[in-house]
């Protein structure tokens, strides 16, 4: 089943596709990926690697600093391929070029874009580091984050006819709430001989209410600060809510998770705390 934490239970009801907005733990993405069945493949993209290794080791979880290069994830772990793509438009070429390998196929094939195998998750890390911060010098709009979200559905749809299970397809963006772009653009040059755009900007608007449409479910995570009665180094504990809403579907149906983010000491060769999910 697939889940966003160390343990199978509570685990994601069945979906094809799912965005993940708010405040999650870093981990998420990786423990989604690990979930996924014995000799399945995952697919795991993010715009930066450098702020994905670092939000790891800044948050530090107890399962992952236990099991991570251990025979007990060696064989999941292999099965996940995670690229970095630097750019929105460098995104975009890896989604078109991926292919199943086929001995009897006469197009040539990427070696690094050519899977083995159709993966059954495919993962989009934080699309909206892309866009931010906002440059006005920059065409980008609402299309172009939508583009990404696209070309990743129409990579599932091409993929899945290959396999006897659909890929399911799963978008994590912490800042997707904060991320606003224009609709459209104020064309630089007048579109008619003598037409004076002026100063006019235009309105940037939530990229989210629109993104949203594209997805089967949409998970939202809050996390709250530290207790006021724990320790002012931010090792307090947190608590956090996880809130799961079907499109189309009464708000009263949501499946709601509680937990909370304990922070220990559990390993003599690691001076942070750790970060232990207690239910």
């Amino acid at each position: 089943m697939a889940r966003m934490f160390p343990t199978s239970d509570p685990s994601l009801p069945p979906y094809k596709s799912l965005i993940v907005q708010g405040n999650y733990h870093p981990s998420a993405p990786i423990h989604m990926c690990l979930s996924v069945p014995t000799g399945a493949k995952a697919l795991l993209l993010s715009s930066a690697r450098q702020a994905l290794i670092r939000s790891l080791w800044e948050y530090n979880d107890e399962w992952l600093l236990t099991n991570s290069g251990t025979g007990n994830t060696c064989q999941s772990s292999s099965e996940v391929d995670i690229f970095y793509p630097p750019t929105p438009n460098h995104l975009v070429v890896l989604l078109s070029a991926f292919r199943t390998y086929k001995a009897s196929d006469p197009v040539p094939l990427d070696a690094k874009a050519t899977l083995d195998s159709v993966p059954s998750l495919l993962v989009l890390h934080e699309l909206s580091a892309y866009f931010l911060p906002i440059n006005e010098n920059k065409p980008h709009t609402i299309a172009s984050y939508l583009q990404l979200v696209s070309h990743a559905l129409a990579l599932a749809s091409f993929l899945s006819p290959e396999s006897q299970t659909p890929m399911r397809f799963a978008l994590f963006d912490s800042q997707l709430d904060k991320l606003k772009l224009p609709v459209l653009r104020t064309p630089t040059v007048p579109v008619f001989d003598g037409e004076d755009n002026g100063d006019e900007t235009p309105r940037p608007e939530s990229v989210a209410f629109v993104a949203h449409k594209y997805f089967e479910w949409v998970g939202t995570f809050e996390r709250s600060d530290p207790e006021t009665d724990s320790p002012s180094d931010g090792s307090g504990v947190r608590r956090c809510t996880f809130t799961l809403h079907k499109q189309g579907s009464d708000i009263k149906s949501d499946i709601v998770w509680r937990w909370s983010e304990v922070p220990k000491q559990t390993h003599s060769r690691c001076e942070k705390h750790a970060i232990i999910f207690a239910w």
